[in-house]
């Protein structure tokens, strides 16, 4: 109980922290630009910037539960390092669902099991060096980034029963991941083209899995999103997701999403990823808001 109280209570200072900087972005000289939930700019940010993402989650495809919903909580701290460079710090904070255990020959196989825990499913905690390529983008005329980055599993999801303690979720284990981004204004600056690739290879892990039981496993998370740059305030965003294990689990989801922007430091967004295949969650709702220090 102590662990999770901690938990919200970082989440709840960093909500504070948006909102009591919000009323004071032009004295932060902040001139960050939007950008949609998923996909991320290959462009350095030009201020620190601090994301808070909550996702409400249904049927998250998960090694030893079936229908799986339920909410989780992350932090993403993005530092611009200089004009080619920054570093990222993801933190998932929370995770609270329910779904049904699917082990096979233990007591509980088929029952239904409260999970949470000061994490997240597949997220770890992670940190994440991106560069620019400047003589690419000078050859293509597109921004374009590299990152690599390294995450480690911080805290366990325990999964009970009437307040019985069956298993524990994501125990162990760890990750490396490498990618690459794009981005590029069309159409005279009034829409911007995102392109993302992040390649996870997972080591040592337990139970999250996306569609085996194998402990070390890869996968291949794609990004292309579409931002519509008239609206003043209002920003619409169309994003394709794309989850591959390389095995036999392909998903591919389709998320409308709106961003308004309250300053020049403060972003809500809202999306609605909903799935297209058989494979991957059936649909969630994603709250962001993101303040630009």
């Amino acid at each position: 109980m102590y662990t999770r109280s901690r938990t919200w209570l970082a989440g709840l200072l960093a909500c504070s922290l948006l909102l009591t900087f919000s009323g004071n972005t032009s004295a932060a000289d902040s001139t960050g630009r939007v950008e949609p939930i998923f996909a991320r700019y290959a462009r350095i940010y030009h201020a620190p910037t601090l994301d808070l993402k909550v996702e409400y989650f249904r049927d998250k495809p998960v090694e030893e539960l079936d229908d799986f919903n339920g909410y989780t909580a992350t932090l993403d701290f993005t530092y611009p390092i200089n004009d080619v460079s920054q570093i990222e710090l993801l933190l998932p904070l929370y995770t609270n669902g329910k779904g049904d255990y699917n082990k096979p020959g233990e007591p509980f196989d088929g029952r239904s099991l409260d999970v949470e825990g000061n994490g997240g499913v597949r997220d770890f905690a992670s940190l994440i060096y991106e560069r620019r390529i400047p003589w690419l983008e000078n050859k293509l005329g597109v921004n374009i980034a590299w990152m690599a980055g390294y995450g480690e599993r911080l805290d366990t999801l325990d999964a009970e029963r009437n307040g019985e303690l069956v298993d524990k979720f994501n125990h162990a284990g760890h990750n490396y991941q490498a990618g690459l981004k794009m981005d590029t204004d069309i159409h005279n600056n009034e829409m911007t083209l995102f392109g993302n690739l992040r390649y996870v290879m997972f080591k040592d892990t337990d139970d999250i899995n996306l569609t085996g039981d194998d402990v070390d496993f890869e996968v291949l998370y794609a990004t292309g999103a579409l931002m519509f740059n008239t609206y003043g305030r209002l920003t619409p965003v169309l994003e394709a997701l794309l989850e591959h294990d390389f095995e036999d689990f392909t998903a591919f989801s389709l998320s409308p999403e709106i961003i308004y922007t309250m300053s020049d430091g403060l972003d809500i967004k809202f999306g609605a990823p909903f799935s297209l295949t058989s494979d991957g969650q059936d649909y969630a709702a994603v709250l962001e808001l993101t303040y630009r220090f």
